[in-house]
């Protein structure tokens, strides 16, 4: 008897705080193992296994409710690597505090933006930037970016010092705003007219089986020379008898540096999500980004391709295995499939990589 009171005492002990802040502890681990063959002149490590992780994570949340429908909330999301490939910052991901009511959600800190959440909305299981699962991010937005302030040319990032806005729902649809700070500023003199600003603003609508967003980010003032970059993106999708998941995706990028020629290029990807039946899953993706425009005249043979196929096995709700095979093929450029897959491949060439994943929430 005392011994079960004893245990009453403490799980009490334990879970009351955690249920008057309404705090919560969760997250994710994502470990891969896959081949890596980019096609490479020099053949220094251009084919090997790789063992990594991505995108593991655990964060801290909390909420406090105020009155009248207002709350003020927090989170705080880090990296969570077991392979201990890096720790990176705490709170380097989606990380912010803010207050959430009948307006919507006003908050601040590292969050994804708007425009990134509109491509996630498409990519579904294809949504990580890894080698298994990437490719589009690298060809239709010219890489990631993570835990960034106001520079680099990615359209896919997470932005920190930011102020951002979510709307409530309307009848399906929503909107979603951010600006950053222009904190990079302070090393600028007066004299020089460029102040860097990120400015994105997304909307999304959802109603049953149907799905579809618009975003839109522009970069002020970015790099090393004044410049007005700017992106857009359009999704929609629709999920078939409750099992087949088929969206597809639209993007632009331009680059207009000051004195500079206007760079730019678009392209489309499809994805598919199918629930076979019970825990079997298949997933598919393909990502085609068109040739390159510079000055408004095109550079041949400055496209790419990325192919996908996937199967997974659900052991339960919150794990999951999988095999999969992904590629990237160049006309006449050169990147990467994902992240921290060594060499890239050669001007022209192509990059193949199958393995297999284990994913599991908590």
């Amino acid at each position: 008897m005392q011994k079960k009171l004893m245990a009453l005492a403490v799980a009490g002990a334990l879970v009351a705080p955690a249920a008057v802040a309404q705090v919560q502890i969760g997250g994710g681990i994502h470990l891969q193992y896959f081949m890596n063959k980019p096609d490479n002149d020099s053949e220094a490590g251009a084919s090997y296994d790789h063992l990594t992780t991505s995108e593991p994570e655990i964060y801290i949340r909390g909420e406090e409710k105020l009155g009248g429908g207002l709350s003020v909330w927090f989170q705080c999301t880090s990296s969570f690597d077991v392979l201990g490939q890096g720790l990176g910052s705490w709170c380097g991901r989606n990380s912010a505090i803010g207050f959430r009511g009948g307006f919507g959600n006003v908050f601040f800190g590292t969050w994804d933006t708007p425009h990134k959440l509109v491509t996630n909305l498409a990519r579904g299981w294809w949504g990580g930037t890894n080698t298994l699962q990437g490719g589009t991010a690298t060809i239709l937005y010219n890489d990631s970016d993570s835990n960034v302030g106001n520079d680099g040319s990615s359209f896919f990032r997470r932005h920190r010092r930011s102020i951002n806005y979510h709307s409530p729902d309307w009848g399906g649809f929503n909107l979603n705003a951010a600006f950053s700070s222009q904190n990079e500023a302070t090393a600028i003199p007066d004299s020089d007219p460029a102040k860097p600003r990120m400015l994105s603003i997304a909307g999304q609508f959802r109603t049953g089986p149907f799905f579809a967003g618009l975003g839109y980010e522009k970069h002020q003032d970015f790099g090393a020379t004044e410049s007005d970059d700017s992106s857009m993106n359009a999704v929609v999708g629709f999920t078939f008898a409750g099992a087949v998941r088929l969206s597809l995706m639209y993007t632009q990028v331009e680059y207009d540096p000051t004195g500079g020629l206007k760079t730019e290029h678009d392209g489309f990807a499809a994805y598919v999500d199918w629930t076979l039946g019970g825990p079997h899953k298949l997933y598919l993706q393909y990502a085609k980004r068109n040739e390159t425009e510079v000055g408004g005249a095109e550079i041949a043979d400055s496209g790419a391709d990325v192919l996908g196929v996937a199967y997974g096995y659900s052991f339960s709700k919150r794990t999951q295995g999988y095999v999969a095979y992904n590629s990237m093929s160049f006309d006449g450029i050169t990147g990467d499939l994902g992240n921290g897959t060594g060499p890239s491949p050669t001007v022209g060439g192509s990059q193949k990589v199958y393995g297999v994943g284990l994913r599991h929430s908590f």
